[in-house]
């Protein structure tokens, strides 16, 4: 006898199955560029009414993400928020749409047109300049949905003329035409209350070798974080079931594109070198935005296959220790592995003089310890760039400063001695400030505990350092690091 109830769910289960929810193979847009108004009007582009592309030219004054990506840029042209299908959140937070070659920058909006408002093919044409007239960008965005895709398409054609070649010096010229990022990317580097949900484990690109090859989301600036594209190949952030962004370079893109991932916020940084004999001819680029279908980003994320590390990458070493706010010195991160679980954290790495080693067998508790042994007279440190909002912890509204104590052994350490000291900073600027620094300890001495506490942050400051330091010959153990945010 037929189970009626069972009998409908295994009826509904392959219905499920046969016919995707939220399919949009049949969705036909409707684009227009719309202006919303209020105290602060925003251009957007749209799909019937639904936004699903922000035009944006603010002024970035606010130092977290803003001199990160835009230190000598202040008033970047961006399109934002781009999403890939109507009732999907935005997939890719932010695509540049000027190019750079050092100082010279088309931010400098000369002209924009709009055409298919109305239609299912809309075309917006950017022209940009620097402030001098010396490159001259024209960008035409074309806006598709393809059905086979289920995704809406963005697709870029940049011609760039060079009215002033000897401003950009003699030889041949490197570009940057876009440096998109993603939307919760990174994931946090620290827990918090009302963290986001970081997104992603790794990009996969389709080599011009042939290969899939896997650039793991670390925060190593290591080899791995290259890439070159096969001939219309594409580059993707892998898996999430609600969406995997791709970019693909076309036409001859690929072969002229040097693909570099920034190890900070797995930005997308899209270069173009120009031979000397390309000056002064119209330089052209081709590629678009689309979301990978969920077959393809599946293969990608199980086919992708990460390259061995160079002997350069971090002295031949495999995986520091992970910083965190309390730590014994127990944990490692691999230079070569994504992260693993809701966070992707900074690391401790050696600096200054050698002599810097991770103990794993030895520690005030448990079996890990942070080492210096030196026969110099210099300083050696265990260092960290790894607080503040510049590196996705909490947001420093609140904060006041910091508390940070630290256990340390000494054995016949000679000269100023051990310590532990840190320092605010401002992203992309060298330091301005000395080091803070707590009592420092010579000799012999048994596990001991310092503490420094940094005062209130300084203006435009969003990132903190920590410096486990030793001045002098001898041996040093430092453990059990306790981080506390002062509110």
């Amino acid at each position: 006898m037929i189970n009626k109830k069972n009998f409908f769910f295994s009826i509904l289960a392959a219905a499920m199955t046969l016919t995707p929810i939220n399919s949009w193979a049949a969705h036909t847009p409707v684009f227009n560029w719309q202006v919303r108004g209020d105290v602060n009007y925003q251009q957007w582009i749209c799909d019937g009414n639904t936004p699903i592309a922000l035009f944006d030219m603010s002024s970035m004054d606010e130092p977290m993400q803003a001199l990160m990506f835009f230190s000598v840029v202040p008033r970047p042209i961006l399109l934002k928020h781009l999403k890939f299908t109507p009732d999907g959140a935005p997939l890719v937070q932010g695509v540049e749409l000027y190019w750079k070659s050092g100082k010279i920058i088309t931010d400098v909006l000369d002209g924009l047109t709009v055409q298919g408002n109305g239609t299912d093919c809309l075309t917006v044409t950017f022209t940009m300049k620097d402030k001098l007239d010396t490159v001259r960008i024209t960008r035409v965005l074309t806006v598709t949905f393809d059905s086979a895709l289920e995704s809406y398409v963005y697709d870029f054609k940049d011609n760039a003329v060079v009215n002033n070649p000897k401003a950009l010096g003699s030889g041949a010229v490197s570009f940057e035409y876009c440096d998109p990022w993603l939307s919760n990317c990174p994931s946090p580097s620290q827990k918090f209350p009302g963290m986001w949900k970081g997104r992603y484990s790794k990009f996969a690109f389709e080599s011009e070798d042939g290969r899939i090859i896997a650039i793991p989301h670390n925060h190593f600036a290591s080899s791995l974080k290259r890439a070159t594209l096969k001939k219309d190949g594409i580059i993707a952030a892998v898996y999430e079931p609600d969406g995997n962004p791709a970019i693909q370079l076309l036409d001859t893109s690929a072969s002229k594109t040097h693909i570099g991932i920034c190890a900070w916020g797995y930005d997308i940084h899209l270069g173009y070198t120009a031979e000397p004999g390309e000056i002064d001819k119209p330089i052209t680029t081709h590629f678009r935005f689309f979301n990978c279908p969920d077959k393809k980003a599946r293969l990608l994320e199980k086919n992708a296959v990460t390259p061995s590390l160079q002997p350069s990458d971090f002295g031949g070493l495999k995986e520091l220790p992970v910083y965190e706010r309390v730590s014994s010195f127990e944990k490692a991160i691999s230079i070569d592995k994504p992260h693993q679980g809701e966070l992707d954290p900074w690391f401790w790495s050696p600096q200054d003089e050698k002599g810097a080693v991770w103990e794993r067998s030895f520690g005030r508790t448990g079996s890990g310890s942070l080492k210096i042994e030196k026969d110099t007279s210099g300083v050696a440190t265990w260092y960290s760039m790894c607080e503040g909002q510049g590196y996705y912890t909490e947001p420093w509204t609140i904060c006041k400063g910091y508390e940070i104590s630290c256990w340390v052994k000494t054995k016949d350490v000679e000269g100023s001695g051990a310590s532990i000291a840190a320092s605010y900073h401002v992203p992309n600027i060298p330091p301005s400030w000395p080091l803070s620094r707590s009592e420092q300890i010579s000799g012999t001495s048994d596990w001991k505990k310092l503490t420094l506490r940094m005062g209130p942050l300084l203006k435009d400051t969003s990132i903190m350092s920590i410096h486990l330091q030793q001045s002098g010959k001898g041996t040093t153990w430092f453990d059990d690091l306790e981080v506390k945010m002062l509110k």
